[in-house]
């Protein structure tokens, strides 16, 4: 028993005795550069002496390097993050997450340019987004089309898992989609629509008809409720080009519907810092459901920030590159939308 427990003993020293030499060695190395700026500094002041007899200051010229070196870093704060006088005008600089203390308010309106409903319809958008943390955000907004037929209005947050690169996102949504009624349109019979029945048709729906409508007539599907979840993720492959992924996921329906699946996936670049460009297109797969069709809005976006606090945008959207009706091209349902965007 004694041989084993003094080997015990001779391993418990060994191992307060490292223990303890890490811990001072570590603080040893604390006061060691503070002890050292000292004395580094009273040699300099021995140094600067000499050299003022001289005429020639040492230390002066080691001080003024930092400075000439600073004017070519990108501005940051002290603690490495951005300010609001600092923001960068380039998208591809930005953060993900909006810092801290800084709110964003985005305007915008929107209309159809299909070739059949072109301008027949309006939609207003205002969404914001403020700063809790330099990696913590929050987000709420209200989106429209075709006259409020089309709508939604949400609320949540989005904070980063790798600061810059990938974040999560989730929120609540209350939404409700439009279709854009065209002339041979198959759907149910709407109240309150002068629909001009043609001939009856299964159009997957017993109860369906195909109606001849005036162009610009919208009819408001049923309200859904849910939670939307991305994890908007951002890659840069290049200072001018970068991968942009997942700011759309999934929604978790709360009104008895199965879940949509909607990933996103596109490019963005910055030819110039000014000017951002991003191409992405979503597709969503309603109730997890691929045998009753796909759908693949595609958007292209031009962003124009005159200064880091201002942002003018346009937004082409194709609503579907993969149409139901193969007499229908993917160009046929096209919508615009303006927006400016402001930090304060």
């Amino acid at each position: 028993m004694l041989p084993s427990l003094s080997g015990g003993l001779r391993l418990a020293l060994v191992l307060a005795l490292s223990v303890g030499y890490v811990a001072w060695h570590g603080h040893a190395h604390s006061a060691f550069a503070k002890g050292g700026g000292g004395d580094d500094g009273g040699d300099d002041g021995e140094d600067g002496g000499d050299d003022d007899a001289g005429g020639v200051k040492g230390g002066g010229d080691e001080g003024d390097e930092p400075d000439e070196d600073d004017k070519d870093q990108p501005p940051v704060t002290s603690g490495g993050l951005f300010t609001l006088d600092t923001y960068p005008t380039s998208e591809l600089a930005r953060p993900l997450t909006m810092i801290e203390g800084v709110t964003q308010v985005k305007l915008g309106t929107g209309t159809d340019v299909s070739a059949k409903g072109a301008f027949a319809s309006a939609g207003l958008n205002l969404e914001g987004v403020y700063g809790m943390t330099d990696n913590f955000t929050l987000r709420a907004g209200m989106t429209s089309a075709y006259n409020f037929h089309q709508y939604a209005f949400y609320a949540g947050f989005e904070g980063a898992i790798v600061y810059n690169t990938i974040d999560f996102r989730a929120g609540l949504r209350l939404s409700r989609f439009a279709n854009a009624l065209r002339s041979n349109f198959c759907a149910p019979p709407a109240a309150g629509d002068a629909m001009d029945p043609a001939t009856m048709a299964d159009c997957g729906n017993p109860m369906a008809t195909i109606v001849n409508l005036p162009n610009g007539k919208y009819v408001g599907q049923d309200v859904d409720f849910g939670v939307d979840i991305g994890f908007p993720f951002r890659y840069v492959a290049k200072p001018e080009i970068a991968i942009v992924a997942l700011d759309t996921l999934m929604t978790i329906n709360l009104n008895g519907r199965k879940p949509d699946l909607l990933p996103s996936l596109g490019i963005s670049t910055n030819p110039i810092p000014a000017l951002s460009v991003v191409i992405f297109a979503q597709l969503q797969i309603r109730n997890f459901d691929t045998t009753n069709g796909l759908f693949i809005p595609a958007t292209a976006r031009a962003e124009f920030s005159p200064t880091n606090r201002f942002d003018l945008g346009l937004e082409f959207t194709f609503l579907n590159l993969k149409p139901a009706n193969p007499d229908e091209k993917f160009y046929d349902s096209r919508f615009i939308n303006l927006f400016v965007q402001a930090r304060m």
